[in-house]
């Protein structure tokens, strides 16, 4: 090791025996990485599922849960009013949609309150039927009886 010059025969010999045990060694070490980093993903994996889990049931003592749906529906009926301040402002055109995604129960909510669905801002194309677009006017209608609805 202290010499640039190439090893006599005896010296390879030597050499090739001492490169044995370290080279088990290295085998070893390298395996014991491979459970190592497969025991790391699997207690990664392990505590993504918990952090879930704690997430979910944490979700369940949530003080929303426990509020009464009128009053529910009393806070979603403002939320369509949102950004609606001034004489040129206008409601938010998502919020039916919006509180209507967030789970079963304020989907089921959201269709109940007939004045959440009073406002559509509808494109039309420019060409073309619209059949798309009389699909969701139909929709809106419906949800929003009996009120009349601004477009």
């Amino acid at each position: 090791l202290q010499t640039n010059g190439a090893p006599l025969d005896t010296q390879r010999d030597e050499v090739r025996s001492l490169l044995v045990e370290p080279k088990a060694e290295l085998a070893a070490v390298e395996n014991d990485i491979d459970d190592l980093q497969a025991r790391l993903a699997d207690c990664q994996r392990r505590k993504r599922e918990l952090i879930s889990y704690v997430e979910d049931l944490g979700a369940l003592l949530s003080p929303i849960r426990r509020m009464p749906p009128e009053i529910m529906a009393r806070i979603f009926e403002f939320c369509g009013d949102i950004g609606a301040r001034g004489p040129h402002a206008e409601p938010s055109k998502r919020a039916p949609l919006l509180l209507g995604s967030v789970c079963r129960s304020w989907r089921a909510l959201s269709l109940a309150i007939p004045r959440l669905w009073t406002t559509l801002y509808l494109r039309l194309p420019t060409s073309g039927p619209f059949v798309k677009q009389q699909e969701i006017l139909q929709a809106w209608l419906e949800r929003s009886r009996p009120f009349p609805i601004s477009l």
